[in-house]
């Protein structure tokens, strides 16, 4: 029997116990969301010149993958590289929405990625801050690769 067969021929005692279990559930998960253990997310920026008029794209998907969210935005005038640590600013601050656990960062930025990783120095002041700013929001996950 499908569900909507079944609730046809409910009793209205069974569908008030219905939606009492219903209204919990939905409490229940909106002031505490299931968590997904890992989650990828793609990144990138870009500058028209550079500097130049920027904008960012990011992409989360779950280890199915299922596309959990996806936006794009003007960020106004930047460098490409600082465009880049903002998506990816971006895409942990949405992460941190779904998961605590694993995120998997990817993006096209080779500076920016062997940045992280500790394998560039970083000699832009600028991108320091980024920098800083990309390793403090790793301490709200427990992994975070790029």
């Amino acid at each position: 029997m499908d569900i909507k067969s079944y609730l046809k021929s409910a009793s209205l005692d069974e569908l008030k116990e219905i939606r009492e279990f219903v209204d919990h559930e939905i409490r229940t998960r909106q002031s505490d969301p299931q968590k997904i253990k890992k989650v990828l997310t793609f990144t990138d920026g870009a500058s028209r010149g550079n500097p130049g008029h920027a904008g960012i794209g990011v992409l989360i998907y779950d280890e199915a993958d299922q596309k959990l969210f996806q936006d794009q935005q003007y960020i106004g005038v930047c460098t490409n590289n600082e465009a880049e640590y903002r998506a990816l600013l971006a895409a942990l601050d949405r992460a941190a929405e779904v998961t605590q656990d694993t995120v998997e960062c990817y993006a096209d930025s080779e500076l920016m990625v062997r940045q992280l990783n500790g394998q560039y120095q970083i000699k832009s002041e600028k991108l320091k801050t980024f920098y800083d700013e990309v390793q403090s929001r790793k301490k709200m996950f427990n992994t975070v690769t790029f």
